[in-house]
């Protein structure tokens, strides 16, 4: 889709808020520069008209049209403003498409670096990759390895692949037909707030965003378009298939899944519920593995083609994406603060949803189509509707998540930034290794050793993720190898739940 909509501007990226005296452009420039080798995004890119473009390597971009500064006259709302002209401007137009910005003047003691990129090049855990080479403070996290899959798991793929071509009439509206035209508004939540929410009731800060997401379009919809009234919006989610060998690799590494957001349902525990009982097969890495070798073997195109049937305004859905990044970024010493994402609008879709937890908040993006009526109110739905999950208006919880075996709420352990993280208990600890590590239930107890209980290196790594992923833990593969038993592996994210916020 990339290729085949030059006119439409597909630039992603973040905003990195930081906290100290800003550097000048000159050492801003030498550090990029000192990266470019360990990056290859930073220095390939796409050439050549449409499906028949490949891969060039400039090994040394031009840096003084790639790493500029941006002087904002003082205050928030001036930084504002010029995030907004930064998301409308054109990257650069030869070579490796993506530069870097030094946002400062609008505060003595704070400043901000906005990273951006084409789309055709990065995807959203691409930009991941990117910040923990330019700003890690720490390693990159673990990429997720093949697994095995059957037939039946590539035969629920493709159905669910052809799902999301399925029409749905909701966007097709010839009284108020969309423009093109986009409108760019974030809001901020404390991601406490959501994953507390959703692991009680056995799901993670994903499905809780697109509880509050559901909350709020059905609030949005009942008000200003009748034709979503009353009725689950269609909507396609990405997942990453990035396997451990591509953490450097270009381009976009990801599908799309269908999900049919559960704006029909009133209350705000039943939209969460609803979410997690979609989601689950997302997660599965047998299906995720099934995803990524259709992925490998289906020609450029026919993915363009499914891709171009997704943008037809009968079939049209709303796109949405959830990135967690859980170790810290810095420049030079300066903490990142906050991560704010921003995304593009796909052809002829009415919305595009990125949100992107990153030291306790929950930045989101809604890039709207301009025609919506009061699309600029989401922003506001969606903190509502945040809080109406986080604030005991979830109803009853249930016995067990359907499907599932029951999940026991888990505890809260304050941090320093006054959120709640969730310790797993055993029973968490199980469905992590079920679920993300495909492992069969029967031999996990809490006494059964790693091998008596079939946990591998692959199991093990799948655990690391699903904990960091889940809980906002980060505890290594190498930690986790060494606990004994599976009970000693409670143990260990309990101690490390218990420690000091960055300990």
């Amino acid at each position: 889709m990339a290729q085949a909509h030059p006119a439409t501007s597909q630039t992603v990226g973040v905003l990195l808020h930081l906290e100290g005296a800003p550097p000048s452009l000159g050492e801003l420039r030498s550090h990029v520069a000192g990266h470019l080798r360990d990056e290859p995004r930073l220095t390939h890119y796409l050439h050549g008209p449409g499906l028949r473009a490949r891969w060039r390597h400039e090994p040394a971009p031009d840096l003084d049209t790639r790493v500029r500064a941006l002087d904002v006259p003082p205050g928030d709302a001036r930084l504002d403003d010029a995030l907004h002209e930064l998301v409308e401007r054109p990257l650069p137009g030869e070579g490796p498409l993506w530069d870097v910005w030094l946002l400062s003047g609008y505060a003595t003691d704070r400043y901000a670096v906005c990273y951006r990129a084409h789309h055709s090049a990065q995807d959203g855990m691409g930009i991941i990759g990117t910040l923990h080479t330019l700003f890690g403070a720490t390693t990159a996290p673990p990429a997720a390895s093949a697994v095995r899959t059957g037939p039946r798991a590539y035969l629920r793929t493709v159905r669910s692949t052809l799902a999301a071509c399925a029409a749905n009439g909701v966007w097709d509206d010839p009284a108020r037909p969309l423009s093109g035209a986009r409108t760019v508004d974030w809001v901020s939540v404390p991601t406490g707030r959501l994953r507390t929410a959703a692991a009680a009731r056995g799901g993670d800060t994903n499905d809780a965003f697109l509880a509050a997401l559901s909350g709020a379009l059905r609030t949005w919809c009942s008000e200003h378009w009748p034709r979503g009234a009353g009725r689950p919006l269609p909507a396609i989610t990405m997942i990453n298939l990035r396997r451990a060998e591509e953490r450097a690799r270009p381009g976009n590494l990801i599908a799309f899944a269908p999900l049919a957001l559960p704006c029909d349902e009133p209350a705000a525990g039943d939209r969460l519920d609803g979410v997690i009982a979609q989601t689950r097969a997302t997660k599965d890495p047998a299906h995720q593995s099934a995803l990524r070798a259709l992925m490998d073997r289906t020609p450029a195109r026919a993915f363009h083609a499914m891709a171009g049937r997704l943008t037809t305004p009968a079939r049209v859905p709303i796109t949405v994406s959830y990135l967690a990044i859980h170790r810290p970024l810095a420049y030079r010493g300066d903490p990142v603060a906050r991560v704010q994402p921003f995304t593009w609008l796909p052809p002829r879709q009415p919305a595009s949803i990125v949100a992107c937890s990153y030291n306790g908040d929950t930045s989101v993006c809604f890039t709207t189509d301009a025609a919506l009526p009061a699309g600029r109110s989401l922003p506001r739905l969606f903190r509502e509707a945040a809080e109406e999950l986080a604030g005991g208006a979830v109803g009853p919880e249930p016995s067990s998540p359907p499907g599932g075996t029951a999940v026991a709420a888990p505890v809260a352990v304050p941090i320093d930034d006054g959120a709640p993280v969730a310790v797993a208990d055993f029973a968490l600890i199980k469905k992590l290794l079920v679920d993300h590590g495909a492992l069969p239930a029967e031999p996990i107890t809490p006494d059964a050793t790693q091998p008596q209980a079939g946990i591998d290196s692959m199991a093990v790594t799948a655990l690391s993720m699903a904990i960091e992923d889940r809980l906002g833990l980060i505890i290594t593969e190498h930690d986790l190898a060494k606990a004994p038993t599976v009970g000693d592996m409670v143990d260990l994210v309990n101690r490390q739940a218990a420690l000091p916020s960055g300990s």
